[in-house]
């Protein structure tokens, strides 16, 4: 099914020559040559990277003839070159200070296979270049280094006079559709459609870590009836070019594929959709680009249960979600997903219902993505556990439940940050809206508990009590001493949320002498009897899934504080 779908999604994209054409592949060139009609080079190589950050790069792309052996070069990559584009081993025949003389024959002796005795005006000025370059010569030419390292990507021709790349050239490309067309292959049946035809003996890789392929047999114990690597999944050669082309282009898309941790997901639907294009930004969304006020207002629109406008034909549609990690040789199918895009949108409502809490404040993301609830799981992104992303991403796009070690860690947090500190000493939340968001929503979604969303004084549970007594006691030392460096969620709120049998009746006692010191210590003391009035005793222990109520509870609690404050404070500034 995820060939057949991947097959279906080229054959939409190729009269738009979204996708390749056979014998093709899209692929980042680096740096251009510029060479005359005898072969010599004009000027220094141009480099065509824009640099995006420190340590990455956006690139010219090109339609590169291509084939399944030097997608991913391994073993044996001399004696496989590509056709008139290719890395600088290649074209110049060194890699930094190293002469590579076989890379260099290799890749001359190809187009002098596939070009013949053509006079094409740019394949007579590579064959020229060829003969005439000194590889000695390359390590003095500009940005050589950059050109040789792991960003500087493909190298292409350009003769003088014209704009586009040699391999571009209509007559260049038509040489190496017929070099390929005329490649043989074995016959035999192929899986994806039961006809027999043309099988390809090897699939593509694809650009995870060293390269990998979706389907291979990189060892004789996987594989059967003597039968050799590809051999044992056949696959028709069309098949498997346009599989292989569709999933590229996938990988290579800004809004159809998202990176997250080892994870990475695709999605697409059966015809053109504004939903493909909508669907990365909605799973990471910007909190500030004005670009994405279309999203917020899809957005809003889906948490609302409303077919957003964009897409108020495509409910039908089908929708596909293919999530792949790199498993040593091959890519593993972290899932694989379909459903219509109504199902969507469904799912897509539930996961932001179930994390609507309260906002803070106006900084405060309404409809946070899948890497800023990772990041409320690790103090850095490097700590963040690299299944969860995975784990997550599925779970919401098929609305399954959360993975429930994402509630762990924002458990964890908390318990660590509970006497986080400004950098002047100021007491800093441990529990915010964001941590206070995910645990509701795993308390929703995989223990089918109900939780506010805002404060609700008539719940009766008591690690929901204990949490708005916990943040009522903070209060009332804070109403008494002002802002201080450290208050009793610094040094007592895990215990407090774990264990309250052994730390409330403390901290009642002392809440005693804050309430007498505070000019307002009755307001405290009616607060804190009126939360007492429902709680018999104190457990002795609170299990996980209550300490995160009680976290909730305080969040909530302290949130209502402060509207409240800002309330009375704006009363008195009309007053006066």
């Amino acid at each position: 099914m995820i060939f057949q779908s991947l097959i279906a999604l080229y054959d939409r994209l190729a009269p738009a020559g979204k996708v390749p054409p056979f014998g093709f592949s899209e692929e980042d060139i680096g740096f251009a040559i510029t060479i005359d009609r005898e072969g010599r080079l004009i000027g220094q190589p141009e480099d065509l990277r824009i640099k995006t950050n420190p340590n990455s790069y956006a690139y010219r792309t090109s339609f590169v003839p291509y084939s399944n052996s030097v997608n991913v070069r391994s073993s044996g990559a001399a004696e496989v070159p590509n056709f008139m584009v290719d890395k600088p081993d290649y074209i110049f025949g060194m890699s930094g200070t190293t002469e590579k003389k076989v890379h260099r024959e290799s890749f001359e002796a190809l187009i002098h296979e596939v070009c013949g005795d053509t006079n094409d005006a740019g394949v007579a000025a590579v064959k020229h270049f060829m003969q005439r370059w000194n590889p000695l010569d390359a390590i003095h030419l500009d940005n050589w280094k950059e050109m040789c390292g792991p960003n500087g990507k493909w190298v292409a021709f350009r003769l003088e006079g014209e704009r586009g790349f040699i391999h571009e050239r209509p007559a260049v490309r038509d040489l190496w559709s017929a070099h390929v067309a005329a490649r043989e292959y074995p016959e035999g049946v192929c899986f994806v459609d039961g006809r027999r035809q043309p099988i390809q003996g090897q699939y593509a890789q694809f650009k995870f870590g060293s390269g990998a392929s979706l389907v291979s047999f990189n060892e004789k114990a996987y594989e059967s009836y003597g039968k050799n690597r590809g051999a044992n999944a056949p696959i028709g050669v069309a098949a498997e070019f346009k599989s292989a082309a569709a999933l590229k282009y996938l990988l290579r898309s800004k809004t159809q594929r998202l990176r997250i941790a080892d994870a990475t997901t695709v999605f697409w639907t059966e015809r053109e959709s504004a939903v493909e294009t909508f669907m990365g930004q909605v799973l990471n969304p910007s909190q500030t680009s004005a670009d994405d006020l279309p999203v917020r207002k899809f957005l809003e629109a889906v948490r609302a249960g409303r077919m957003p406008s964009a897409i108020a034909d495509d409910a039908a549609l089908r929708f596909y979600i293919l999530g792949l990690s790199l498993n040593k040789a091959r890519l593993a199918v972290r899932f694989w997903h379909v459903c219509s895009v109504d199902d969507m949108l469904r799912r897509l409502q539930t996961h932001f219902h179930q994390l609507a809490m309260v906002r803070g404040s106006e900084r405060d993301m309404p409809f946070p993505g899948v890497w800023h609830l990772l990041n409320e799981t690790a103090r850095e992104t490097k700590d963040i556990s690299p299944l969860l992303g995975g784990a997550l991403t599925r779970a919401i796009l098929t609305g399954g439940r959360y993975p429930q070690n994402l509630f762990q860690g924002v458990m964890g947090r908390i318990r660590a940050e509970q006497a986080r500190k400004t950098n002047s000493g100021q007491s800093l939340p441990n529990v915010t809206y964001l941590r206070a968001s995910i645990l509701k929503a795993v308390l929703q979604r995989n223990h089918q508990k109900e939780v506010p969303m805002s404060l609700d004084p008539e719940r009766r549970e008591v690690a929901y009590l204990l949490g708005r007594l916990f943040a009522a006691l903070e209060k009332a030392q804070l109403d008494a001493l002002g802002k201080i460096n450290a208050t009793i969620k610094d040094r007592f709120f895990s215990a407090a949320s774990a264990t309250p049998a052994a730390v409330f009746p403390r901290l009642l006692r002392l809440s005693q002498h804050h309430i007498e010191k505070s000019d307002y210590g009755h307001v405290s003391e009616r607060r804190i009897a009126d939360i007492m009035e429902h709680i018999d005793r104190f457990p002795s222990h609170l299990g996980l899934e209550d300490q995160g109520l009680f976290a909730i509870a305080y969040y909530q609690q302290k949130n209502a504080f402060f509207k409240r404050n800002i309330e009375n404070e704006l009363k008195e500034e009309n007053n006066g």
